[in-house]
């Protein structure tokens, strides 16, 4: 929610409803784009966990990845060798190479479009692209497990993903962990969050905290998996993104395969997605416990796993979700690199599409919970091509106002992001400018995504102040 007033009410729960009848919540699922399936024919990227944006000085976009050499190219005493690489593209789904040779100077250079040297490189993941920052020379964080002698998790920082600098007094991890780790900013906290493990094999996400990328706070354990979960499985990772008014996590639970053999869960087992979310950015909630990304079919790319790490938002209002994945189980890499079983892959959902509601049979309706409106700004992301939605305005008893019933409103039959309600004499909800309602929709056989509105959720507290001394209302609390 922003400061302005301004929310989007997203139903990964029924925390803004009062009431929902015949209406069922699914988990969206991002499609799979097929050109944007990239083969690196240098590197293997099962383990790739990309970062995509668009390049300021180029329009370009470019892709952030690390790939695995085949283990004949390792250095001495490594079981494996990663590389942090970059490929570019005009459309964000077709990637190419291009030859850095010239562009970055590299000693130890293993392939053309090699971003950093392999000494002191152990694995990262994924880079931050910091759209919040003012400081352009660090607009990308690059989160480096080390192999040399440094005793913590570096961090790089590039204006661009080609030059890149090593922030000497920058130890954001006291010990050095393994991927994933993301960074974000968190405008409640007013400061940016890494969700990272709280130590390397430790699979649990914590949150740690830092406002200047200088000093960090301690580790505070987020989320873990939970007796809902398959049996004996792990959290893997959990990139964040902040989405409209909430933070969206991509949590990769890790199916560990029944074979005890070594001290640790370590060789085979699949890896998917799931979601969770937070209202604010610390604390962490699972969605329904259905796969997100699900593993693919036998023989294609994510069929052993996938890992979704970059996500951003189209010209066209598309996300786009971009992760590395394998054709084989956990580590069967180690076995046969060369067979090249990994490729970065592209996915698009819908917006907001992350989960939905959608009648069982027949109609289905909700009622939210008490809203303040500062004006007229209401719509719906809906997607009713062979249905119908009607929406209706009642006070805070439920008492719908004169002219804004569901049989006044002008039904919606279509596809639309933004679909702004209208009823027979009142074309929008200016009526209800700085008072106090409840919106109820109903449904019929379609999908309903999200509301959109220059609106703040309510508590019956803060109606009862603002009906009996005129206090405005504020948002509800979720520091």
């Amino acid at each position: 929610m922003d400061t302005n007033g301004s929310s989007t009410l997203l139903f990964f729960d029924d925390w803004y409803l009062h009431r929902r009848e015949n209406l069922v919540r699914h988990v969206g699922r991002p499609k799979l784009v097929t050109e944007g399936i990239f083969i690196d024919p240098h590197l293997d990227p099962s383990w790739g966990y990309p970062t995509v944006f668009v390049d300021a000085n180029t329009g370009r976009w470019r892709c952030l990845y690390q790939g695995q050499l085949a283990i004949q190219y390792a250095r001495p005493g490594r079981r494996m060798q990663h590389v942090a690489v970059a490929i570019e593209s005009d459309d964000g789904v077709r990637w190419e190479i291009e030859d850095l040779s010239d562009k970055i100077q590299i000693p130890d250079r293993a392939c053309s479009h090699q971003v950093l040297p392999l000494e002191g490189f152990g694995e990262w993941g994924p880079c931050f692209f910091d759209a919040h920052t003012d400081n352009a020379a660090e607009r990308i964080k690059a989160f480096v497990s080390s192999s040399g002698s440094q005793g913590h998790s570096p961090l790089y920082v590039s204006p661009d993903g080609l030059s890149w600098k090593l922030i000497e007094d920058a130890k954001w991890h006291p010990f050095g962990i393994d991927p994933a780790v993301s960074g974000f900013w968190n405008p409640i906290r007013g400061s940016y969050v890494i969700a990272a493990r709280p130590k390397g094999g430790d699979r649990r996400i914590s949150v740690y905290q830092t406002k200047d990328w200088r000093t960090f706070s301690q580790p505070e354990v987020a989320i873990r998996t939970d007796a809902q979960d398959t049996p004996a499985a792990e959290v893997y990772g959990m990139p964040v993104f902040p989405y409209e008014s909430i933070f969206v996590g991509f949590l990769w639970i890790y199916q560990v395969s029944p074979i005890v053999d070594s001290p640790g869960k370590y060789i085979h087992g699949k890896v998917q997605c799931q979601l969770t979310y937070s209202y604010n950015g610390l604390h962490f909630q699972r969605a329904l416990r259905e796969p997100f990304l699900p593993n693919a079919e036998p023989g294609e790319f994510g069929y052993g796993c996938i890992y979704p790490s970059s996500m951003v938002i189209t010209e066209d209002k598309k996300i786009r979700i971009y992760s590395s994945a394998s054709k084989g189980e956990h580590a069967q890499i180690h076995a046969r690199p060369d067979l090249s079983e990994g490729a970065i892959l592209t996915h698009e959902l819908r917006l907001d599409g992350f989960s939905y509601f959608e009648p069982q049979g027949g109609p289905g309706s909700f009622t939210t919970r008490l809203f303040f409106f500062h004006d007229e700004e209401l719509t719906l992301n809906v997607q009713v091509p062979q249905g119908e939605v009607r929406v209706q305005i009642t006070d805070p008893d439920g008492k719908p106002h004169p002219g804004y019933t569901f049989e006044d409103c002008i039904p919606f039959r279509g596809d639309d992001l933004f679909w702004k309600p209208k009823w027979k004499n009142h074309p929008s909800v200016s009526e209800f400018r700085e008072k106090v309602v409840r919106l109820e929709v109903k449904l019929f056989n379609g999908r309903i995504y999200s509301i959109r509105g220059n609106f703040i959720p309510i508590r019956s507290g803060d109606y009862r102040r603002f009906k009996d001394q005129g206090i405005p209302p504020n948002p509800t609390y979720e520091y």
